[in-house]
């Protein structure tokens, strides 16, 4: 079975995802500072291709993922968390947690196409870094914690793409 799927920012995501470290910083990034994870990885793969993450081209993403994340993402994962510690229900919060990756899979799908749809961007080489600061000016993420994770998660991001 091939594991590779059509839309290669989801199959980025999928790996880099696994390398160790990167869950955790993506999540307290999440849940400290409202840190979109698929945003997140999407700046890290732009990179992984050389391309900028720009004001105006995160603007557009937003406007297409927004909804979707408010309304189908969001609530899943409200919901799986609510259902942590009750024991009676692990199957039907199992399903809430594969409807969750579902949903983030179909952001995700919604990204690639504006990926696509946007214009295409010279392969300049920009760094990580680069596109993080894009990403946390538009987030309101500006406090020394937040700027170490994210610094953490290019780290990462690198060694995983270096290795």
């Amino acid at each position: 079975m091939n594991d590779q799927s059509a839309n290669p920012f989801w199959d980025y995501s999928i790996a880099l995802y696994r390398v160790e470290g990167v869950a955790p910083v993506c999540l307290e990034l999440q849940d400290r500072y409202g840190v979109d994870v698929n945003v997140l990885l999407y700046a890290g793969w732009l990179a992984h291709l050389g391309l900028p993450l720009t004001q105006g081209h995160l603007a557009e993403l937003e406007g297409a993922v927004a909804q979707w994340r408010e309304q189908v993402v969001q609530p899943l994962r409200q919901l799986r968390r609510e259902w942590r510690d009750v024991a009676q229900i692990g199957a039907l919060r199992q399903g809430v947690k594969d409807l969750e990756l579902q949903a983030e899979r179909q952001q995700q799908d919604i990204m690639y196409a504006s990926y696509c749809a946007a214009a295409a961007a010279p392969v300049v080489g920009v760094s990580l870094s680069s596109n993080l600061a894009v990403l946390a000016a538009a987030s309101c993420v500006a406090d020394g914690a937040a700027a170490a994770l994210l610094d953490q998660f290019a780290l990462l991001c690198e060694r995983a793409n270096s290795g």
